[in-house]
């Protein structure tokens, strides 16, 4: 039951604050050329879950993943090849951010300086799955947020069977 009840669920947390609606902040954008600076997002197996960088121009996107993929070998900030990024995933989104955002420390870098806040975590192994995973990276590098939209939701969603058991347990008695 509670591997089905992971299994759906999408993301939703920092890009309902940042941007005032579910999945607003993450849609593709228009420019299909990457500039340094933009945040990048790629589905993952079917899109159970998404993964995020910090394209650095010239083909590289800065990332925390592990040495063999996203999950396998020593997890680190690393700069790969863009196909390497991507790997399976057949495109990417780019993340759009507000210039301005009431959530406590946001402040929205320029993207010159995403890419050195990026490069100043390189080879960083620090990962977390819960509060320092590749999307706290990205988002962190561009808004000085370290916030996980999917973490939260999987947070969420355990919440709520946590709260539902109670209910039931209150029930029982």
């Amino acid at each position: 039951m509670i591997g089905g009840l992971l299994l759906g669920i999408g993301i939703g947390f920092i890009g309902s604050i940042l941007a005032g609606e579910d999945d607003a902040w993450d849609r593709p954008q228009v420019h299909k050329r990457l500039y340094p600076g933009d945040i990048l997002c790629v589905k993952r197996w079917g899109n159970l879950y998404r993964h995020y960088g910090v394209y650095a121009g010239h083909g590289k996107v800065i990332h925390y993943a592990g040495i063999h993929g996203d999950w396998s070998g020593e997890r680190a900030v690393r700069e790969v090849p863009l196909k390497d990024f991507m790997r399976d995933a057949e495109q990417y989104m780019i993340c759009a951010f507000p210039e301005h955002c009431d959530v406590p420390g946001y402040h929205l870098y320029s993207k010159k300086e995403t890419v050195q806040r990026a490069c100043s975590r390189l080879g960083e192994h620090e990962y977390d799955l819960i509060f320092n995973n590749c999307e706290h990276f990205a988002i962190w590098c561009r808004t000085n947020v370290a916030e996980s939209k999917q973490t939260k939701r999987v947070e969420d969603a355990i919440q709520g069977v946590l709260d539902y058991l109670d209910e039931l347990n209150a029930k029982l008695e």
